[in-house]
């Protein structure tokens, strides 16, 4: 979709009835972002951030914070205010942190610094960026809360619950909660056989409306109601369909149905946010414990070799 003039601009009121619901206080940088979305789903519900083109699934929304290299947020996400998501970051071992080395967006508001950077501008690329890169990718059925900061590359595994004010440095296998400075695995959200069903069913290939009358507030009641129905034929997957749009600070503009086909979700085995993401958290759980008990009969017989004292 091709820019077009300020005086074009449409209100972000426009969008609502679409289902999307942007409000007044989103700032995207002067940029122009390809959103595509999912109905019903939100931005922002007040002033925010955003630097990437992106895509949310539905029944998601965010409120307020810093969402920047972010692909893909998933159905029935919930994140809370003041979260950074993909932030950029500065590099620590060359001669400063300031980004006046590489870049100019910082400073672009003086006319003398587009030539000026063209002089000493040193491009930053995957063998000298020591920084966290890639973009945060976050699954389905995902609670993100306030003040949460998720660096660069992390990605979140369906069902996870990231706590308020957590910094997540590394991946969070589906359905984990995590929390603290960094963040911590501090336990799953149900034992090991209901996530296994959870994953194998995928729940958030169905619109809630559809799982009307489903006892939601009884996991192992909710499980075999929604596989009976599955089974019987009387609900189906909803595949995933895009609308698109652009924004812009001052508007949007260019709405339109995505023209690619509905996007099917992957199969259990497949989904790179599911089952295999749980059994690798798994294997890494079980190498760390091998590796801590050998330390520990190693110590132990260090310590037996040691002279007595007395």
């Amino acid at each position: 979709m091709a820019n077009i003039k300020p005086s074009e601009f449409r209100p972000f009121g426009e969008l609502t009835p679409q289902g999307l619901r942007v409000v007044q206080g989103i700032d995207t940088r002067g940029k122009h972002l390809h959103v595509r979305f999912e109905a019903p789903s939100q931005l922002n519900n007040a002033p925010a951030f955003y630097y990437q083109n992106l895509e949310i699934g539905m029944y998601s929304y965010l409120r307020t914070g810093i969402v920047r290299y972010v692909d893909r947020i998933g159905r029935y996400c919930s994140i809370g205010p003041g979260v950074t998501i993909g932030e950029g970051e500065h590099p620590t071992n060359w001669l400063s942190t300031s980004p006046s080395q590489y870049t100019y967006e910082q400073f672009k508001f003086y006319p003398p610094e587009k030539e000026a950077t063209k002089r000493r501008r040193v491009a930053r690329t995957a063998k000298n960026n020591t920084g966290a890169q890639g973009h945060v990718t976050i699954g389905h059925d995902v609670w993100i809360g306030g003040g949460a900061t998720i660096r660069r590359g992390v990605k979140i595994g369906h069902g996870a619950v990231v706590s308020g004010n957590a910094f997540v440095t590394k991946d969070v296998p589906p359905y984990a909660i995590v929390a603290g400075l960094p963040a911590q695995h501090l336990r799953f959200r149900f034992d090991r056989a209901v996530i296994e069903r959870l994953l194998a069913l995928r729940w958030w290939r169905f619109d809630i409306n559809d799982l009307a009358g489903v006892a939601f507030d009884d996991i192992e009641t909710a499980l075999d109601e929604i596989e009976a129905r599955e089974a019987a034929g009387e609900i189906a997957e909803t595949p995933q369909s895009f609308k698109s749009v652009q924004i812009y600070t001052k508007g949007h503009h260019g709405l339109g149905v995505e023209v690619s086909a509905p996007r099917s979700f992957p199969a259990p085995e497949a989904d790179p946010l599911g089952l295999p993401m749980l059994q690798k958290f798994e294997a890494a759980q079980a190498k760390a414990a091998r590796e801590a008990r050998l330390l520990f009969r190693l110590g132990r017989k260090a310590r037996a070799l040691l002279p007595r004292r007395g």
